[in-house]
């Protein structure tokens, strides 16, 4: 195994929390880091799965590691393999028949219920079991499996990890043939791979039960069907229950490894051209260098991913500028990106950081292309240090024209970062146009420019008609954050009131807001945030503090200031639709509507991200330029260096 990357554990790199100027570089860190892919990591992050589908394309080597020993576990030539913790779960149902366990898999995805399809036998026949969830305590499991019943109609039974041995054996195919002398009995056994130190032992463990009272009754049950075995409790601490679970075809079942919480299993692909990957099936199936670790963490299946710094990197790099890009904005992102994996140091103990935006997007091997390989490789080992210390490393999107001061994001300076200019206005310039249009009946929105032929002017105005069936008049410019209207027909007639750039990076708008939609908004916020409720319907919003780059930092509602934790949450404060506001650049226009509805309310704003740091546009734009990724960096941080 390779050496971990773990230093010591160092403060968070959230948007949320203030800073006072640098950090340490990690102590006796490695050329490796671990991406946690599924992790609890009882920091408010919550992202898991009950089981894992790992691939690979000319199979896995698996290890098992815990208290008995570390051991390499046999080939069990298998291409696609999934992963389980031993721990409590649901049998939602129990069928020969493989559509309608089909159908009750289907059914409990559509009610939000994980399901996936267990192969047994039992008297001989073939079984499907839909199996749902993990739980560490049966009260837990039991919890579920009357909501489960409650939400699918379906009569889950709550399967547990208590099992009995019935032997040892000398290798897998002997443990698989009294495998099936129980499953003629009616019983359900399992081969099982017992770690003992370096060597792999071989058993047949029956049952799934739920207390001790249950496995008396399988003792008894087994005795009398099977006799000769001992039948105790194993008293291994290290090991894998092979069970098989559809993946595609319920003629080829998979492997699927159950194995001890106490313990952990390591997968690698094995070696393939061009690279040996492994992929991830509940990952939106990417692919990884690298190998998986698999454990119990927090009470959950957690799924690590360890592989070199630098490799790991041009899948960060990938994911967070896009490839095709100027190799000098490429590079910035590099020594951007390497800063920020280095100053999390031991994140969340069992991992270094995560593969999302809680740290940086990791979207692993299909993200990576060769520029961006060699942006990495030209930059190895390069971060960004303050007086000698890693910075904070921050970088967004798009800076909408200057870049934040500290005080405007978290309320608080940060030394090596004071407000620069920033050439962001590539996605304006590149965007789609649409017309903000107003129909016969007074009715405003916004169609796409392409959809509408002008046909003339009428009292001074622009007049045109709609050109495709069924085109969506929106309440802005875009498809992705605007509601539709109505929907209008082939022959439309409209006029064309203005026109403007497709919602981008660069510019954008939000709303607008009904009065009543602001009230019951800003009032929840206040009564979260412990402050005066806003007297009345808001009928009047403004900013009343703007920070050195232009960005919001106070504002209020009907002469009542509106409290927020830190002025960059004014971001999420304003969402309609699940959808926050990209900047806290922005400017509130009052549309006048009728008196029983009172004023709505349009934000129309700059920039997308918090403002710190690298906007990325602007380093592309600096990077057409001519400006190498060293005078980029330095830009945009003051007073630092760059070093390996």
């Amino acid at each position: 195994m390779k050496k971990k990357w773990m230093g010591r554990v160092l403060s968070a790199g959230l948007i949320t929390v203030a800073l006072l100027g640098g950090q340490a570089p990690t102590e006796a860190a490695s050329d490796h880091i671990r991406v946690a892919l599924f992790i609890d990591t009882g920091q408010g992050y919550r992202g898991v799965v009950p089981s894992v589908t790992l691939t690979a394309e000319k199979g896995m080597e698996v290890t098992l590691a815990g208290p008995d020993g570390e051991s390499e576990l046999p080939d069990l030539k298998a291409k696609a393999a999934r992963y389980r913790v031993d721990e409590y779960h649901l049998v939602v149902a129990q069928t020969p028949d493989w559509n309608q366990a089909q159908q009750v898999a289907q059914l409990l995805s559509q009610r939000k219920y994980e399901g996936s399809i267990q192969v047994a036998k039992r008297g001989g026949q073939t079984v499907y079991q839909v199996v749902s969830g993990t739980y560490d305590t049966y009260q837990a499991a039991a919890n579920q499996a009357a909501a489960v019943a409650q939400a699918t109609g379906q009569k889950p039974v709550v399967q547990g990890p208590l099992r009995l041995e019935a032997g040892q054996f000398k290798s897998l195919s002997e443990a698989q043939k009294w495998q099936e002398a129980f499953e003629q009995k009616g019983i359900p056994a399992y081969p099982v791979l017992l770690s003992d130190g370096k060597k792999v032992k071989y058993a047949v463990w029956i049952g799934d039960e739920v207390s001790q009272e249950a496995l008396a009754a399988l003792a008894r049950k087994a005795s009398s069907a099977v006799p000769g075995f001992s039948y105790k409790t194993p008293d291994s601490k290290s090991y894998v229950v092979l069970k098989q679970d559809v993946y595609g075809s319920p003629d080829e079942p998979i492997w699927k490894y159950v194995f001890s919480p106490q313990a952990k299993l390591t997968v690698e692909a094995k070696k393939a051209e061009p690279e040996a990957l492994i992929g991830v099936v509940e990952r939106d199936q990417r692919t990884y260098r690298g190998e998986m670790e698999l454990s119990e963490y927090n009470g959950h299946l957690t799924v690590v991913n360890e592989l070199p710094l630098e490799e790991y990197l041009y899948g960060v790099v990938g994911s967070e500028m896009a490839p095709g890009w100027p190799l000098e904005a490429l590079k910035t992102q590099a020594v951007l990106s390497r800063t920020r994996a280095l100053w999390q140091g031991n994140k969340y103990g069992i991992a270094n950081v995560s593969d999302t935006v809680v740290e940086q997007a990791y979207y692993g091997y299909g993200k990576e292309s060769e520029d961006v390989r060699v942006a990495v490789d030209e930059t190895a080992g390069e971060a960004i240090y303050y007086q000698g210390k890693l910075v904070e490393s921050l970088f967004y999107s798009n800076a909408g024209g200057m870049t934040a001061d500290g005080t405007e994001v978290w309320g608080n300076p940060v030394p090596y970062l004071r407000p620069v200019e920033s050439d962001d206005t590539y996605p304006m310039v590149t965007a789609n146009l649409w017309y903000r249009v107003q129909l016969a009946d007074g009715t405003i929105g916004y169609v796409r420019s392409d959809l509408v032929q002008q046909t003339g002017d009428a009292n001074g105005a622009r007049t045109g008609v709609i050109t495709t069936e069924n085109t969506n008049l929106r309440t802005g410019p875009s498809t992705t954050t605007h509601k539709v209207l109505s929907t209008l027909p082939s022959g439309a007639q409209v006029t064309i009131l203005s026109e403007e750039p497709e919602e981008n990076a660069y510019a954008w708008t939000r709303g607008p807001f009904t009065s009543a939609e602001l009230t019951a908004l800003l009032n929840a916020n206040q009564d979260k945030q412990k402050a005066p409720r806003i007297p009345g319907n808001v009928t009047s919003l403004k900013v009343t503090k703007r920070g050195p780059s232009g960005r919001v930092i106070a504002m209020e509602a009907n002469g009542v200031p509106i409290a927020v934790s830190s002025p960059d949450a004014f971001r999420s404060l304003f969402q309609q639709g699940g959808n926050s506001l990209r900047s806290t650049k922005f400017d509130v226009e009052v549309i006048q509507g009728d008196k029983q509805a009172g004023p709505q309310f349009l934000f129309r704003g700059y920039g997308f991200g918090h403002g710190l740091g690298v906007s990325q546009y602007g380093a592309r734009a600096m990077a057409e330029k001519g400006y190498d990724y060293l005078q980029i960096l330095q830009h945009y941080y003051q007073d630092v260096t760059i070093d390996k």
